[in-house]
This record gives C-alpha cells, structure tokens and sequence, in this order.
C-alpha cells in the first residue's frame, strides 16, 4: 500500500528542547547508531538504545494519555531516522495503527486519492506523531521535575506507562 509505505518513508521531528531530555535516557552511540555492546549498554546505564526508541516511547505515552503537544509555527525542530528503519516492526506497526485511529483521515477515500493527496495525508499522520510524541516527552519531563530521582528506579519508564489513566 502506497499509502503505509509513504507513512514509513516520513522522518518525524521532535521538538529541539527535548534533545538533553533524549540524550539523559539514550546510550551515546559510536560511529553507526546502535552498535554499542551489551556491556557498553550496561556502563553508560541507559534506558534506550536510539533516539528512535525514546520518541516511540514518549508516543505511546502521549496517546495514553491523550496529550497531543501543538508545534507552533517557528519551533525550532530536530529529526533523526525515518519510520521504515526503526524497530521492532511489529511496534511500529502499532504506534502507526494507533495514530491512524486517532486521526480524521478518511481511509476509504484513500483509494481514490492522487499520489500528492495521498502525500499530504501521510504528512498530517507524521505530524499527528509527532505531536503525541512531543506531548510524552512533556510528560516525561514534568515527571522528572516531579521527582529528580525518577530515573533511580531500573523500571522508571515500565511504571510511568502503568500509571497512565
């Protein structure tokens, strides 16, 4: 499908405020992202290995919690990899379907739809990610205003998604 490929074709961004809250969880990586070693993992003592796997994350927490963060006009924006590169390939089938659920895009018409229009939809789907994810990164961070400590617990980021509404 065009239109699910166009998706994962998408580099998503976040916004640029977030990046020491991303670096403080996500291992330092050498000169190809995630090849850090197991014991490398284990030294630097990170909860994520990618960038891409803390913006998955800050997504499900923004849809858990219904927080989609607005990005004004001007805010000044990271991106890293795009969708198709990310992992596992079954949670980002899921992180996908889920922002297609709380979109509007009409799914029917898609089939009638020209290659630009399929693009802007797809565009609208990556910014509606992006917005979810911006708002779990907001979440994150005023947990951790909250509680300087929230990072001492190893199971932190497992409790913060079980204490979601």
């Amino acid at each position: 499908m065009d239109f699910l490929n166009n998706i994962k074709n998408k580099k998503p961004s976040y916004l640029s405020n977030y990046n020491d809250l991303i670096d403080r969880y996500t291992l330092k990586q050498g000169g190809k992202r995630g090849t850090s070693s197991e014991e490398q993992k284990f030294e630097q003592g990170k909860f994520f290995s990618t960038k891409y796997e803390v913006f998955m994350y800050a997504i499900i927490i923004g849809l858990n919690n219904n927080y989609p963060l607005k990005l004004h006009d001007g805010a000044k924006k990271d991106d890293f990899w795009e969708i198709k590169n990310w992992q596992p390939k079954e949670l980002v089938d899921y992180i996908i379907m889920s922002i297609l659920a709380v979109s509007d895009i009409d799914l029917n018409a898609l089939e009638n739809m020209t290659e630009d229009e399929i693009n802007f939809e797809t565009l609208k789907i990556r910014k509606l990610m992006e917005e979810y994810a911006n708002g779990g990164f907001d979440i994150l961070s005023s947990k951790i205003e909250e509680n300087p400590d929230f990072d001492n617990d190893e199971l932190c980021f497992i409790n913060l998604l079980d204490s979601i509404n």
